[in-house]
C-alpha cells in the first residue's frame, strides 16, 4: 500500500468516526468522502485533512472523537 493509499484510507476511517458520533450535517460526511476520493496527490489529500481538522474544530464532541481516534492509531503503531 502506497503513502498516499495509507493517509486516504486513515481519512476515510475518521471520517467515519466523526459521522459514527453525529457530528456531522446532513450531506457533508459524503462532501468530505468524495474530496478525500478525488485527490490524486499526497499534497492534495493532506490539504482535505487539514481543511476537515479546521472545519470540525468548534464542533462538540471533535477533541474527544479525534483524540480518541489518534490514540488507537498511535497503540497499533507502536
Amino acid at each position: 500500500m502506497s503513502l498516499l493509499e495509507a493517509y486516504r484510507a486513515d481519512l476515510r476511517e475518521l471520517v467515519a468516526a466523526l459521522n459514527d458520533h453525529g457530528i456531522f450535517r446532513p450531506g457533508e460526511r459524503e462532501a468530505w468522502n468524495e474530496g478525500i476520493e478525488e485527490a490524486d496527490e499526497m499534497a492534495e489529500l493532506q490539504r482535505t485533512g487539514e481543511a476537515l481538522h479546521e472545519a470540525m474544530l468548534d464542533r462538540e464532541a471533535v477533541e474527544d472523537v479525534v483524540s480518541e481516534y489518534t490514540e488507537e492509531r498511535t497503540q497499533a503503531f507502536v
